[in-house]
């Protein structure tokens, strides 16, 4: 499906996992990004009528926010933007919400989660079920990467990726295209 915007090479993601390939999706161009938008909107109105309707959507950055925009303008709601560092969340103001808002958290390929987490930690949501949604475009499979330059060992508990969430993660990500193996 994304096999256009898939690269091959060396490629080393933030914390040192190995990869023989990456997705480039800055290399869509718009018009593709809203169509890969629109049938992920199908699959996230499906998700709602079972897990209740979103009320806010936050792009996470730098491709999470093209999709997050598109995503919020799609369904008609309030769209706000996170950033990798908290000093500029705090520039941007987004604004305390009640606590039985519903977020959906965008980002455009998923590889461990870590910046749905931080995004999580960043804006100080309670972490229960029918409070948050991921969606993504992609959805790396872990078996896929090369985890052995990461501190610590992939099968040991105290390893530098964070974990701590993971399956939570899995059991609220909608994903238009999950990787095989």
């Amino acid at each position: 499906m994304f096999s256009r915007i898939k690269k091959k090479g060396e490629f080393v993601f933030g914390p040192g996992i190995k990869s023989a390939y990456d997705y480039d999706y800055a290399s869509l161009s718009d018009t593709m990004s809203d169509a890969y938008c629109s049938q992920l909107v199908r699959k996230l109105e499906s998700w709602q009528k079972q897990h209740g309707k979103f009320n806010v959507v936050v792009g996470i950055e730098t491709e999470g926010i093209r999709i997050g925009y598109q995503l919020a303008h799609k369904m008609n709601l309030p769209f706000y933007i996170m950033p990798h560092k908290r000093t500029e969340l705090e520039q941007l103001g987004v604004p305390s919400l009640p606590a039985d808002t519903h977020w959906l958290i965008v980002d455009d390929i998923v590889t461990t989660g870590t910046h749905f987490m931080n995004a999580v930690d960043q804006l100080d949501i309670e972490d229960k079920p029918e409070s948050i949604t991921y969606a993504c475009m992609i959805k790396r499979n872990p078996d896929n990467l090369d985890f052995s330059a990461v501190t610590g060992s992939r099968d040991k508990e105290q390893r530098w990726v964070r974990t701590e969430r993971s399956d939570l993660i899995d059991k609220r990500l909608i994903a238009l295209y999950s990787e095989p193996e």
